[in-house]
């Protein structure tokens, strides 16, 4: 039963490998293409965003860790999110 958990977890890992290095090429790739500056910007922290759920998910093992420590990882990502949209809307208003 330990081979095969070992073996499954194994897998996981590189598939998980697999994506981010997909996601890490296809960032490369987007700001070499002929689109807005901004555009790309915004493609490439939603994308960056994903890369770092992926690892806090999988290899910092939040996935099957416990709700409490998951909030206590979340909600720093949420106050970020907050000041970020407060500094875009301040650029927005042009206070």
């Amino acid at each position: 039963m330990t081979q095969m958990t070992t073996a499954s977890s194994s897998r996981t890992y590189l598939v998980i490998w697999c994506w981010l290095a997909g996601l890490m090429l296809l960032s490369v790739v987007l700001s070499a293409l002929p689109i807005a500056k901004a555009t790309v910007v915004l493609l490439v922290l939603l994308l960056s965003t994903v890369k770092a759920l992926l690892v806090a998910l999988y290899y910092m093992h939040l996935k099957i860790d416990r709700r409490l420590l998951a909030f206590v990882a979340v909600f720093p990502l949420v106050l970020i999110s907050l000041a970020t949209l407060l500094v875009l809307s301040s650029y927005l208003v042009r206070l």
